[in-house]
């Protein structure tokens, strides 16, 4: 695949965690390359390494061994500082649980990728307000986390991972939390995200349905 075109392109990566006195190997050799543009579903059981593998393409964490490049940047060749501006610029990350901060308001929460950034207060603003109504929630732009139900706050966690206009967007379990008919409205819209916006996603998860919507479906077990 032409460099220009890769999103993602992890070679030989391995990453260990020390338990004790022995280590324990989450990752044993993945080699993985994501297009740009693509909607790439990782699954598998419980501990196999799929949010481990996750983690390091939002380079939240390094691999112990191998070769990781997120739009073009060496990873492990990055400073702490440096990884944090690409965190920032390029890498939208949606967790589990939302992780929205509980005393902001659904805008404040979007906005704050952007106000890192250095973006201006009325840029952000009308950014914030823009990536609600795309998500469905620019009538509840307002409300608390503590005011939206559970697949409103996902949705808000989508918005806010979209703010910075990243090179790649990472989702562990969209649909972990959700009841059956709002995963599937959370699904519909990464779908729409994907295909009308390009936007690069990919997805951990151990829920089959994830994969219907997807362009590819990557499996791990034991690591690789």
């Amino acid at each position: 695949m032409d460099a220009n075109r890769i999103a993602v392109q992890a070679e030989n990566i391995h990453k260990s965690y020390v338990l004790g006195a022995s280590a324990v190997g989450a990752l044993r050799g993945v080699d993985l390359t994501v297009g740009k543009g693509e909607f790439v579903v990782i699954m598998g059981p419980s501990g196999c390494g799929k949010t481990t593998l996750l983690n390091l393409m939002g380079a939240l964490d390094l691999p112990s061994r191998g070769a990781l490049r997120v739009d073009g940047v060496d990873l492990t060749s990055l400073s702490d500082d440096r990884l944090a501006d690409l965190r920032r610029d390029r890498i939208g990350y949606v967790f589990q649980f939302f992780n929205l901060i509980p005393t902001l308001t659904a805008l404040e929460n979007v906005e704050i990728p952007m106000q890192f950034k250095g973006v201006g207060r009325r840029e952000r603003r009308e950014r914030a307000l823009a990536l609600l109504e795309r998500v469905g929630l620019k009538d509840r732009a307002d409300h608390k986390p503590s005011e939206l139900s559970g697949g409103e706050q996902q949705r808000v966690a989508i918005a806010r991972a979209l703010a910075n206009q990243p090179a790649l967007v990472l989702l562990d379990e969209p649909t972990g939390d959700l009841d059956t008919a709002t995963g599937k409205q959370i699904l519909a819209l990464l779908g729409d995200l994907n295909a009308r916006e390009g936007v690069t996603i990919v997805v951990a998860t151990h829920d089959p349905t994830v994969s219907a919507v997807a362009s590819r479906v990557v499996r791990l077990r034991d690591g690789r």
